[in-house]
This record gives structure tokens, sequence and C-alpha cells, in this order.
């Protein structure tokens, strides 16, 4: 996964693809082939407010799987991030039996269980996972992030994040990028366009308004309050716009305190599955 699970920093999976530079903005305007699905949507069907879904082409983002790996950098630092937060699991937020889980997972595990939705939280719309062939199975593991749209006075799209860090390794958090320069740090990805039901623009705005007003703050995991705007994970930022822009829960689970069960994160395959989301461009199973 080279720079996406680089960009894991704290293993934490909430963050862009960027797996190699130099995807050329036009790229995404290539019309496909009859009977397919572009890779990308189209730009000009984009709303402030949207949602976007980076994901390498072929790679998985699992529901269930079984990881035996190396310890990588990535496993590595979200260790060393992991165990800063249970030396104070009340601080996080954590109940002891959540702490007690945490404490017991490994960075395999984390990976198997932050990119997992459940069934039930699956629309019928929604690509339903099967079985897979061996030779699926050998797939990369994708590690899923979401972002939000935000257009300019004209028109022009941009995309608010959270993420760790920027393409050049520089510490980022909650940034905003112009569409076409956030395309420029992936290659060989597809992604999915969505919308949140129910909402009007204008509701979809006040959304971004949110969004905006958390530029500059920091990337943080391991806060699980989705509430809490003292720093944000991609989905985490998602959810946290959503509740306090538009006053609704984006996966139905008013709840802000996540720390509260187990799994405590609010993932981005979560919220591409939920019912209030709307997919308005789907290349495939995300």
């Amino acid at each position: 996964m080279r720079q996406d699970r680089r960009n894991l920093l704290i293993g934490l999976g909430a963050t862009p693809l960027a797996f190699a530079a130099g995807m050329p903005a036009g790229s995404a305007q290539t019309a496909p082939r009859i009977g397919v699905v572009a890779d990308f949507p189209n730009p000009s069907a984009f709303e402030t407010g949207d949602l976007l879904w980076p994901k390498r082409k072929g790679a998985i983002v699992p529901r269930t799987r079984s990881l035996q790996a190396a310890p990588s950098q990535d496993g590595r630092a979200w260790e060393a991030a992991r165990q800063q937060m249970l030396a104070d699991p009340a601080a996080a937020g954590l109940t002891p039996e959540v702490a007690a889980r945490l404490g017991a997972m490994s960075y395999q595990e984390f990976e198997r269980v932050y990119f997992s939705a459940s069934a039930a939280e699956a629309p019928p719309s929604a690509p339903r996972p099967g079985t897979r062939s061996a030779t699926a199975i050998r797939q990369p593991i994708s590690v899923g992030h979401v972002g939000l749209i935000d257009l300019d006075a004209g028109g022009v799209p941009y995309v608010v994040e959270a993420t760790p860090t920027r393409p050049d390794g520089s510490p980022a958090g909650v940034i905003r990028s112009p569409y076409a320069e956030w395309l420029k740090r992936y290659t060989n990805i597809q992604v999915w366009h969505g919308r949140l039901r129910d909402l009007d623009a204008d509701a979809r705005r006040r959304v971004l308004v949110v969004a905006r007003s958390q530029l500059g703050k920091p990337y943080d995991f391991f806060n699980f309050d989705l509430s809490d705007d003292r720093g944000f994970y991609c989905s985490k930022l998602v959810w946290f716009c959503a509740w306090r822009g538009a006053q609704i829960a984006a996966d139905d689970n008013p709840d802000p305190r996540r720390g509260n069960r187990f799994p405590p994160w609010f993932a981005p395959k979560t919220l591409i599955n939920a019912r209030r989301v709307a997919l308005l461009h789907n290349p495939g199973e995300y």
C-alpha cells in the first residue's frame, strides 16, 4: 500500500489512499467504454456537501479477513499510539471493557475490524460482499478514506478532509484542496461519489460551513468522541459536520461517544453503506 499505509500514521486508516503522485487531473474525464462504469464521477454532478471515497483499483476494503503480515512501519506507529492511549483510558473516553479489548488487539485485527461494515448497515442498493476467488483474496488491502466536496463561488470543486500527512510527508490535519490537485495524489484508483439523503442544498451547505470552520484542526484517530472537535480522522469529520450542520447522525446512531462500545471507530466503509447515503457514482464494490 506504500504511501496510503504509511499515511495511516497512527495506524489508522482514516487517511487518503495517497499511493503515488502523478494522476493527471484530466484522467477523471476519460469517457468509459459502453456498458462500463467510469472509474471517476463526473465533477459537473458535484454539489457542496457531497462525499467522495477513493480506493485503489482492484483493492479490497475488508468486511472480514484474517491477515498475517510482518510488523510494518504503520503497525509500529499504531502500536506506539495505542499504548499511549491505554496508559490513561479514562482520559481517552474508553470504558474499561473497550480499553481491555483494545489492549488485546493486534494491528492486523485493527485492519480487519476498522474497515468492516455489517450487512445490516448496508442499504439494498449497496454492493454486497460475495465469495472472492483465490486471485481476489491475494489482492491488496485498501485503506478507506472519505472527504467532503466544497464548491467555490465559481463552481470549482475542492475537497475538505482530515488526513495526518500531506503528500510530501508534512503534518496535515483538516485541510482543503482543489479536487484536481487531490486527484493527482493518487494513481490507479476509483472514486465513489455520494450524497446525504433527505437534506436540501441549504442543509448540505451548512455541513460545509462546519467543515470549513474545522480547517487547521489536528488529525486525531484516537479521539473516539464524534462530537469532540479538538481533532478528527476522515470519517469522524463527516459525521461531526453532518451532526453539527444538519442535526443528523450520518449512520443513524445519535450517540457520539463511540468509546463506550466496540469497535469505537466510525469507518469510511460504515458511512458508504449507511442508509442515509445515496451513491451517485458507484464503480463497484467498495
